[in-house]
């Protein structure tokens, strides 16, 4: 025998109504993402953060975390460039456990900017990253604190005639720490030409009025692929301080500033450090050095022994040695000795600058 059973209607709509979820603007923003590589964007998986020492944590060139008077297009914390016009500015790196820190992370370091006298010109830390973006959107974000309302966030863009860059919302000028943010399409036309900047100027990147003691302070710089500012990335220091050394190394040890020793060559030895050694017997004789990390192009070579720029040999004793360094390339370079004789140990520093 068949049995008709009979259910009454059902509204679907009004169903899948009751079982929606809330999501929030990020869960929403996932649902929406078209792609697997949007959806990794969203959430910020794997190495993400474009700009190196965004923390400022390494600082091989010196620690300045003293007031220091800044020459324009001089790179004194690692991989930021100072650029400015119509003012002198001081440059100090504060330490993220100063009990004076401001921020709600200790962890991080920052780097102040202040101007020393008034004028009318611009005032910036500049950072120019590595590689070739074009077509791509790039979230740039930053921590600033300022007391001038024209603290702003700049990336370059090549599309104007002159070329320009896009700015993001200015601070306040309050004095306090704040958040900001900006999304443009890179359009460089070549490679290695992304310039992040964080500046006192005009929305347009034009000259603005900075008076003394204006200031602008900066942490956490991240600029990452993507139409989301994501949290910032925080490498491991050893890492950091590796992707740094792909731009600039030293054979002074870390917490030494480069400079030549002001006394013997025994007194360099002992404060220094030996850079190295080889056998020779004339002036032909070669020795190959390399460098740590394979750095960004061919180096620049500052060297440093003496007062007089001289490394040191011990040919019958130690004495005053002209140094010859060829074959510089990304991953070392040869030095050949002036000196005849017997065995030679050469002592003495250098400074590898391949920044663009």
């Amino acid at each position: 025998m068949a049995v008709r059973v009979n259910k009454p209607e059902e509204n679907i709509a009004e169903k899948l109504r009751k079982l929606d979820k809330p999501s929030g603007v990020a869960g929403e923003a996932i649902l929406r993402a078209d792609t697997t590589r949007e959806q990794q964007n969203i959430l910020g998986v794997g190495r993400r953060n474009l700009i190196i020492n965004g923390d400022f944590r390494v600082s091989q060139r010196g620690d300045y975390t003293s007031n220091t008077a800044v020459s324009n297009d001089i790179i004194y914390v690692d991989r930021w460039l100072y650029r400015g016009s119509g003012v002198t500015a001081n440059i100090r790196h504060e330490i993220g456990n100063n009990t004076n820190w401001g921020y709600p992370y200790k962890g991080s370091d920052s780097l102040v900017l202040t101007a020393s006298s008034s004028g009318t010109g611009t005032m910036r830390h500049l950072q120019r990253a590595e590689g070739w973006y074009a077509g791509m959107p790039i979230t740039f974000s930053a921590w600033v604190r300022s007391n001038s309302p024209k603290a702003r966030l700049f990336m370059y863009q090549h599309g104007g005639n002159p070329a320009y860059r896009v700015s993001s919302q200015p601070h306040s000028g309050n004095g306090g720490w704040e958040y900001l943010s900006f999304t443009a399409v890179n359009d460089s036309d070549s490679a290695n030409q992304n310039y992040f900047d964080i500046a006192i100027a005009e929305a347009d990147f034009s000259n603005t009025y900075i008076a003394t003691g204006d200031y602008i302070e900066i942490s956490e710089v991240q600029a990452e692929i993507g139409t989301v500012a994501t949290p910032f990335e925080r490498r491991h220091i050893t890492e950091e301080l590796q992707l740094c050394k792909r731009f600039y190394q030293k054979s002074f040890a870390y917490g030494v500033t480069p400079a030549n020793h002001p006394s013997s060559a025994t007194g360099f030895i002992t404060v220094q450090g030996l850079v190295f050694s080889q056998a020779s017997h004339n002036n032909s004789d070669r020795d190959s050095f390399q460098f740590e990390v394979e750095m960004r192009a061919a180096p620049g070579i500052t060297t440093y022994g003496n007062n007089s720029g001289y490394w040191f040999s011990n040919v019958s004793g130690w004495h005053q040695h002209n140094r010859v360094l060829t074959n510089i390339n990304t991953k070392g370079f040869i030095f050949r000795q002036q000196a005849s004789g017997g065995v030679i140990d050469v002592a003495g520093h250098f400074a590898a600058d391949a920044e663009f």
